[in-house]
């Protein structure tokens, strides 16, 4: 058993002692893989300190299999078995598909980038689902734990997209230059030794500073491309941070392109979505929360707000299953506390998720 700081804790790791309120209430037990959920539940108390077991790393893995709770027509099953989502799918590989292929042509052959294609691929996605709320369902449930580099952009580049629809931006050619920051922002990993990418271990220091690399070698890739700059400086700028604490220059915000600061969220989203899904589910929920945990200065919290807000607004009237085994649907979200909605319980009572701090959310069902 180690003591650590609250602010120390990765979600997964496993308690050694009870997590307890000051006023004694119970908010994890020992032996719990602590989530984030519970983490901001901590920090409402005051909490400093918590003591975790001793096992290196000690990070839950989901399962590739959904547990039972998750067996039957839940939102997901009838998501994935739905004729809209087989067509959202298919759109979705041919647009991986030709990333790949543009990509590969243009690092390795030097064929000029020509996003005609990809970008009307992408156009008929959006027609096809006129909401970005619909977009976010599907990109749910086509999340790979394995998924590769290009369906990686892919997915940043619909998200993305989906995000500035939410922050007010209305211009198509606009969004179609955030697509295309979404579509290459990882381009410079192209230059990464596959190893390295495909590594499921803890990388050593010195693969880190190879990975870390990919923002520089992908700006120099596309640097006398014609691209729109933005493209090229989200390509740079994707791991910086507003408060100085990224990649590779440690810019500022007063230094990081609008749509820069866009795609450093929508990035982050995706990873965190790809490392937690279920088979037949995911929850936001924690993933807001973890979001929400982060230093307020690190990401740009306008955008940031009003993308988790969509998110979260996108699960009402979801069927969810508690911590507790209890299952309810998602009646009402508190905004000033996202991962914490108001619950409609199946036998008809509420619970307050801000209120109870014992539960959180286990997964969207």
């Amino acid at each position: 058993m180690r003591v650590i700081n609250v602010s120390e804790i990765k979600p997964g790791m496993i308690l050694a002692e009870e997590l307890v309120s000051p006023r004694g209430q119970v908010l994890a037990e020992v032996g719990t893989s602590i989530t984030a959920q519970q983490l901001l539940h901590a920090s409402y108390y005051g909490i400093q300190q918590v003591a975790i077991q001793d096992e290196e790393e000690a990070i839950d893995k989901y399962d590739n299999e959904a547990p039972d709770e998750f067996i039957g027509e839940t939102q997901s099953w009838r998501i994935l078995n739905s004729k809209e989502f087989k067509e959202f799918k298919q759109a979705y590989n041919r647009c991986t598909d030709k990333l790949e292929a543009i990509i590969t042509d243009f690092v390795e052959r030097k064929v000029p980038i020509n996003n005609d294609e990809i970008i009307q691929e992408i156009h008929t996605v959006f027609e096809k689902h006129s909401t970005g709320l619909g977009i976010m369902a599907m990109m749910l449930n086509i999340q790979e734990i394995d998924a590769s580099t290009f369906q990686h952009c892919v997915n940043v580049a619909i998200i993305s997209r989906v995000c500035g629809g939410w922050i007010g931006i209305k211009d198509e050619k606009e969004l179609d230059v955030l697509t295309m920051c979404g579509l290459y922002h990882d381009i410079g990993k192209s230059l990464v030794p596959h190893s390295i990418l495909t590594k499921t271990d803890k990388l050593t220091d010195e693969e880190f500073a190879r990975m870390a690399e990919h923002p520089l070698l992908g700006y120099n890739l596309l640097m006398d491309a014609e691209l729109d700059r933005r493209i090229k400086l989200a390509a740079l700028q994707h791991h910086e941070r507003n408060n100085g604490t990224g990649y590779p220059y440690g810019l500022t915000k007063e230094f990081i392109s609008p749509f820069s600061k866009i795609v450093a969220i929508t990035d982050v989203y995706d990873a965190m979505t790809a490392d937690r899904c279920y088979r037949a589910g995911i929850c936001p929920f924690e993933v807001i929360a973890q979001f929400q945990r982060e230093d307020k200065t690190k990401y740009d919290q306008q955008i940031l707000q009003i993308f988790l807000e969509n998110i979260a607004e996108s699960y009402i009237s979801t069927g969810v299953l508690l911590s507790d085994g209890s299952r309810g649907i998602i009646s009402m979200i508190n905004t000033k506390a996202l991962s914490s909605p108001l619950v409609k319980l199946d036998d008809g009572s509420f619970v307050d998720l801000r209120e109870r701090t014992d539960l959180f959310i286990r997964a969207c069902i």
